[in-house]
Parts: structure tokens; sequence; C-alpha cells
């Protein structure tokens, strides 16, 4: 899905509530510029050896400070359980460097010429970050023009006085023409005054004018010579009225609340890099998402928009998806320096910083890689992407609404890429579990766990990715993206256009199931269900909890009145008889139990990430050209959840 600035608002909520929704999101970015050691410059450690990472940081850094963003991919991936399918959405957004002038934010970009060159030999537009980039702030540029804003307002940021000469004529003469306007507004009565070039002049202009240096003149003016006056700067003219405390302070709220406003909207990107990373997304005005795609406002259901849209907001602080990307390491330092700020100095304090944000994080180029040594071939994207394109589980479409790729290969495209990496992540984790669930197996005197961990300690690269290495010698072509498309295995009741409203639909062979007595249901059910298989894995169900006590049902779905409740000693009447509205809603879970857990077909599932595999993949960087090749970000956490 193709998301621009005008269209952008119309479908940031779909974009938050896939973000919530999803087992995880793959992104990919495309930049004006790379760190490059061209001839003539100075190699690394002053010669021609590998650098360390601590030096590949601080050039990647640095790279990072100079050049900007200009396309971010993102696939929000999910699986269906009832199709049993990994339902992706894949989104392409290109960013625009500009800013609002009223944000007194400036940026400077450099552009290489190499990586223009190679973005331009792809098919990539240069003007479209221009013409129709989202727009975004850092969370430091965000401080730094609240920050401004707010001092404007309280009048702390008042400018030097300017200093004139005998020799400035005009000037003194502009100035002693405005300070007899002034003492005669004060025993006047007049509302207002409006100072202008020409005040005190005999002839007046048919239109009124006035310079930046002679405003600045009137506002130091006032400021030491009238404090019972305020000066108001408008377009052409500066506004004198009398002080009025009262006055000034709703103006200066008023100031406030509209520099929050403005600094909301220049978010822009930055809410959806929020969702990834700490769930904030709370600030945003659910009007904001009132906007169609063309950007023009519509007469849109605001109650609805705004339960769906906390609803994403309180998944997203109650879980978060992890984090893939691919060769990732320089996508994570620009990224922190774009949505961020300044970047640690330290690769050490870089580390800290990037898994506070994305606690989980799994390179697929590790994956590809993790089983060869300092010799390994580092292959592209898309030679993975040939590699594995045969292995038929887990099954992969993309969602309908989402069909910019389906008849369209469209490499070094930031969108299509982060679909690539989705698809090697769903793919190759399932055939390297599977390789070690059955190499951990044949070790019958150990037990399963340790054998699991002996699996994958103890690669040597015959089970890794010798397949896809084969097929990479004679690649074949990948399959039409369209293959990738839903067609008409699952069904959305809903409206169009909207991709958090996709319901999986149940396929044939399922429904059809409805068709059988009760009993051979049963039996069918029990035939399926197990706890205590090999390839078993958890599905979306089992975290939910079923009753066992009938009369607890019985009590359920009885009708009962409220009075009827007080009566029962259930709840006493409030006094106030909205209040109880706004009480949170508990669950009561006494009585629950676990549901049991589905056998599943090998590899028709990715591993679960709260599983050993994780342990060993998760939070590892594959850099190649450095002395270590491989940077450990940080241990890997079983579950994360946003605090507050």
């Amino acid at each position: 899905m193709e998301v621009d600035a005008v269209s952008f608002p119309h479908h940031l909520l779909g974009m938050l509530i896939a973000i919530s929704e999803a087992d995880f999101v793959s992104f990919d970015l495309e930049y004006s510029g790379i760190p490059s050691r061209m001839p003539g410059r100075p190699s690394p450690q002053g010669g021609g050896g590998r650098q360390t990472l601590e030096d590949r940081y601080a050039e990647t850094k640095a790279g990072a400070e100079k050049y900007a963003i200009l396309q971010v991919g993102l696939t929000c991936a999910r699986f269906d359980y009832i199709a049993n399918k990994y339902i992706l959405r894949p989104y392409n957004v290109n960013l625009t460097p500009l800013l609002e002038d009223r944000l007194d934010i400036e940026r400077d970009v450099t552009f290489q010429t190499g990586a223009v060159a190679f973005l331009m030999n792809n098919g990539f537009q240069m003007e479209l970050p221009w013409v129709k980039g989202v727009p975004y702030l850092s969370r430091e540029e965000a401080a730094r023009a609240k920050q401004q804003a707010y001092d404007r307002a309280d009048k702390k940021n008042v400018v030097a006085d300017l200093q004139l000469k005998d020799e400035d004529i005009d000037s003194l003469d502009f100035v002693r023409r405005v300070r007899e306007a002034l003492e005669k507004f004060k025993t006047g009565g007049a509302r207002f005054l409006e100072i202008t070039t020409h005040t005190g002049l005999k002839e007046q202009p048919p239109l009124p004018v006035i310079t930046r240096f002679e405003k600045r003149l009137v506002h130091q003016l006032v400021r030491a010579e009238f404090p019972d006056l305020v000066s108001i700067p408008k377009l052409d003219c500066i506004l004198i009225k009398d002080f009025d405390p009262i006055r000034e302070a709703d103006n200066t709220a008023k100031q406030k609340r509209w520099a929050r406003e403005r600094i909301t909207k220049g978010t822009g990107f930055r809410w959806v890099f929020e969702a990834l990373a700490q769930g904030q997304v709370d600030p945003i005005d659910p009007f904001y998402f009132a906007r169609n795609a063309n950007g023009n406002e519509i007469a849109a259901d605001i109650g609805n928009i705004k339960d769906r849209f906390d609803r994403a907001a309180q998944r997203l602080k109650d879980q978060q998806p992890v984090i893939v990307g691919h060769n990732m390491f320089t996508d994570l330092v620009y990224l922190y320096q774009c949505f961020v700020g300044t970047l640690p100095d330290t690769l050490s304090g870089f580390c800290e910083a990037i898994h506070e944000l994305f606690p989980r994080i799994v390179d697929t180029k590790y994956l590809a890689t993790y089983a060869g040594g300092d010799l390994n071939a580092s292959p592209t994207l898309q030679e993975i992407a040939e590699g594995i394109q045969m292995q038929k589980l887990p099954e992969i479409v993309t969602h309908p609404d989402h069909n910019k790729y389906h008849n369209t290969k469209s490499f070094h495209e930031a969108g299509y890429d982060s679909l690539l990496t989705a698809t090697i992540m769903l793919r190759l984790s399932s055939k390297i579990d599977v390789e070690l669930q059955e190499k951990a197996a044949a070790n019958a005197d150990t037990e399963t766990t340790a054998s699991y961990k002996t699996a994958i300690e103890d690669q040597d690269g015959d089970i890794a990715l010798t397949e896809y290495q084969d097929k990479i010698t004679d690649p074949v072509p990948l399959p039409p993206v369209e293959d990738l498309s839903l067609h008409n295995s699952i069904e959305d009741p809903e409206t169009p256009g909207n991709p958090d409203s996709v319901q999986e639909a149940t396929p044939k062979k399922k429904r059809n199931h409805k068709k059988k007595s009760k009993a051979k249901r049963k039996k069918a059910s029990n035939d399926k269900r197990t706890t205590d298989r090999k390839f078993s894995s958890k599905n979306i169900f089992e975290n939910l909890l079923i009753g066992s006590d009938a009369e607890a049902e019985d009590s359920i779905y009885s009708p009962m009145t409220v009075e009827d409740s007080w009566n029962a000693g259930a709840a006493t009447p409030p006094d106030d008889q909205a209040s109880w509205k706004d009480d949170p809603y508990v669950q009561d879970k006494s009585g629950w139990v676990p549901i049991e857990v589905m056998e599943r077909p090998p590899m028709e599932i990715m591993p679960a990430f709260d599983s050993e595999f994780w342990q060993k993949f998760g939070n590892t960087l594959r850099i190649f050209g450095t002395q270590e090749l491989v940077l450990k970000i940080a241990d890997w956490p079983q579950k994360v959840r946003h605090a507050g």
C-alpha cells in the first residue's frame, strides 16, 4: 500500500491497528547516502584490515548524522488461526525532510551521488520525498519546537535590544513617532492602536506595511518604556493594547495549545515509530483520522474512530511487536538518528538505547548466514528469497487491500523489500527450527531442551541453509507476487479499504465440518488436538479460558436487571449514576482452565517468540566486514509489556 502526505492521516489509524495486532513487523529503509570508503579516503585503523564493531558504529553514526531517510517500508505479519496462513500487510511510505515554518526548526540535507545514482537506476523517483513525502519530527526536534513556542508565549526568548547610532536618522525618527503615538494612545481612550511604518506621518499609504526591523524597534520600545501596554505582532502591523493580566494569561494558554497542535500534526510518521517502539500514541486527536484517502475531511463516526484508536493504543501498550530487518545494523542507527535524536557516542551505549526501544529484534541476514564462517558469501535479499521460494510452509498471503506488489517486483523499494524480509523471516526460521528439532530428537539419551540447545550450539554448516545455497547457484525466478494474494481464501465482510477490518473467514473444508453430527465433530476435535506432540505449537486461543462450572454459566446468561443485581448484593447503587462508566472492566477468571493445544504440521507456523530458538537467533546482528562479524545487542526477553 502506497502512503503519501495527503493520504497519511487516513491510513495512520489502519497502520496503528495493523502494528498492534501483528506478530512481528519487518522494515526496510532507503537513504540519501550511506558511509563509504572511496579511494583516497583513510582506511580503518590506518591500513587495509577489517574494522572493529566500534569502528563500524562510529562510521555509520557519522553517515546517519549527515544523510536522511527518504523512504520507509513496513510489513505487518499476523497468523490467522482459522485460515492457518500468515497475512502480510506491506506499506511503502516516502518521507520528506521539509518542515513547517512555524515550528522554527531547520534541517541540513545532504545527498550522496553514488546513493542517488543507485536509487534512480532502480526506479526510485527522487522528487517523491519533496512533493508527496510524509513529514516527521524526531523526539529531540519536537521537544525543541515545544520549548521555543512556550518560551515565546511566556515572553522568555526576548532578543537583544537594538542599539541605534546618531547617524541612523530614519530609525531614530521612527522610534520618536511611535513613542508619541503610544503616549497619545494611553490618554485617548481607544481600544487598540496599529503601528506601521507610516505611524505619525501625515500621508498614509493605501496598504499598511512594516518591516521586521521596525517591528523589533516597536517591541523593544514598549518593553522598555510602556510596561502597562502589550505589543502583539501581526502580518502588516504591530497591535498595541492595554495590559490585561486575565486576557494575557488566556492568550498564553491559547498559544501553547496551538503550538502543541502544530507539533502533534508535524510529528507525522514518527507516530508510526512510536507505535513500534514505546506504544505511546495517545496524544493524537481522533479527528486527525477523519479524512479520506484524498485528504478531505469527511463526516466520520468520531466515536467509532476513537474506540478503534483506543483499542489499538491499549494493545500497543500491552504487547510490543517483534521488529525484523535484513542486514539491519545500519537501518537501526539511521532509525534512531531520524526519529529519536542524537546518537550515543559508543557502541555499548547504542546497544542499550536501541534495546530499550526495541527489546526484541531479528536480523534475517544472521538467520541466513549463522552457520557459515568468516569466508561465507553475503547473499542479497533477493538471493535469499529465491533460495526458499519453493518452500510451501508456512503459507503466506498478502492482504487484498495491500495489493501494490501482487503483480509487481520492486526490488530496492522499501515496501517491497520489507515484504521479502517478512517472507524470509517466516520460512527461514520455520525451516531452521524444524531441522534443529529433528537433530535434537535424534539424541535419545538427553533431554529435549538440552538437545535443542546442543543442536544450535554445535552447528557446523550441514543443517543451516545448504538447500537454499544450492538454489542460489542456479536461481529460480521468484513466483509472481500475485501468488501471495488472498484471492478467495479470505473473505472480507466489512468495508473494503479498511486494513484493520478484515475478518479471516473459515475455509470451505472447515465450513463443511459444520454439517457433521455433534458426535462426529467431537470425535474429530479429539483426534486433532493433543497437548504433547513434537511439532505442536500454541494458537491464538491458548490464552483464552473457558468456564467449567455449569452454575456459573447459567448465572452469566440468566437475564438480570441492574436493580436485581443490587438487591442480590452484587453492587451498591452509586449516588452518581454516571460514575460507573469510568470504572475499568475487570474480567472474572475464577474457575477458568486453559484449552488444549492443537497439533500442527511441521513448519506450518514459525517458532514462538518465547521459545529457546530465539534465545540464540534473537537480538543478534550480522555485520560482515568487521573483525567480530556478529553483534549481540542483548539477551532475548520472553515477553515485552510497556510500563503504564
